[in-house]
């Protein structure tokens, strides 16, 4: 999954340099004023943000809304106050969490609030034979681990979280790569290969269909949790 991180101060720099070392994709903005324009050329599935930036005076998280109506919104603040709080979840964000909590405290809970917005309720999303843990970044088969590289399981976790919608190149592109330089197009075709490889024994199961011209569709049982979902 991808975090959009608006780095308005040293905490926010702080939290976004943590969560890319901890090996998740993040996307920056130095300002709040530009999330909207990068979100329109970059989908996250998690907005982070300074909660002082917004409420009377400031942006609008209504605004905000209206741009990505969808997207999570977790705003920090240091010590929030009561009354913050209720006026910040009262706006829009999904929730206010304290600066001050230990870096694995903070990366759960925004993770958390990140795979509620898929419709999981934990770590772990299942489609038969596959589980992809979430927070570790790995996937197994029939309990055994998969060596997949950091890019292709990022190909493998966003179709997965969509099982049946197209998925155009282009959105896989953007979601793995953010603003930095794409690779050559044959590039892309040996992650999907080498992905389709690692399925191959469950392709009765699980597989990645191909709608030529369109994009491309991950089918596959869906987790119990989702479809309740």
């Amino acid at each position: 999954m991808r975090y959009l991180v608006a780095e308005t101060n040293w905490t926010l720099m702080t939290l976004a340099q943590d969560l890319a070392e901890r090996g998740l994709l993040v996307s920056r903005v130095e300002n709040a004023e530009d999330v909207a324009h990068h979100l329109a050329m970059v989908p996250a599935d998690l907005l982070i943000a300074e909660a002082g930036r917004f409420g009377p005076g400031g942006l609008s998280l209504r605004a905000l809304r209206e741009t990505g109506p969808g997207l999570p919104i977790a705003l920090i603040a240091r010590e929030p106050s009561q009354r913050q709080i209720t006026e910040c979840l009262a706006a829009g964000a999904d929730t206010v969490i304290d600066a001050a909590i230990p870096p694995d405290e903070m990366a759960a809970r925004l993770m958390a609030v990140a795979r509620r917005a898929h419709g999981l309720s934990t770590t772990e999303l299942h489609c038969g034979p596959l589980v992809i843990d979430l927070a570790a970044r790995r996937a197994q088969l029939n309990g055994a681990w998969l060596h997949l590289t950091p890019k292709i399981y990022e190909l493998l976790e966003y179709l997965a979280l969509r099982p049946g919608a197209l998925v155009s190149r282009d959105a896989l592109l953007t979601h793995i790569y953010g603003l930095e330089s794409e690779p050559d197009s044959r590039v892309f075709d040996v992650y999907l290969c080498t992905l389709r490889n690692h399925l191959r024994d469950v392709s009765d199961e699980i597989s990645i269909h191909t709608a030529r011209g369109e994009g491309f569709r991950f089918i596959g049982p869906a987790a119990p949790d989702r479809s309740a979902a």
